[in-house]
């Protein structure tokens, strides 16, 4: 099955993370997300997760098509 990251769109190639966010009891974001969008998440303190293990390697991406939306 393909999974494709719900920040930047990118099909997730390796382990895929789930990013939550909540706010007094409230979900505000819950999102499957790629290696790169989870390391920019845990720079901006959200909480997150490897939810899969596809392969015991790395995710494999190429870095150039990566395109961050956080601004980070």
């Amino acid at each position: 099955m393909d999974t494709i990251c719900r920040h930047c769109d990118e099909l997730i190639v390796g382990e895929a993370y789930r990013v939550t966010s909540e706010d007094e009891g409230i979900i505000m974001l819950d999102m499957i997300v790629c290696h790169l969008c989870f390391m920019e998440a845990k720079k901006l303190g959200l909480h997150a997760e490897a939810i899969a293990s596809e392969s015991d390697s790395p995710s494999v991406r190429n870095l150039s098509n990566h395109n961050p939306r956080l601004g980070v």
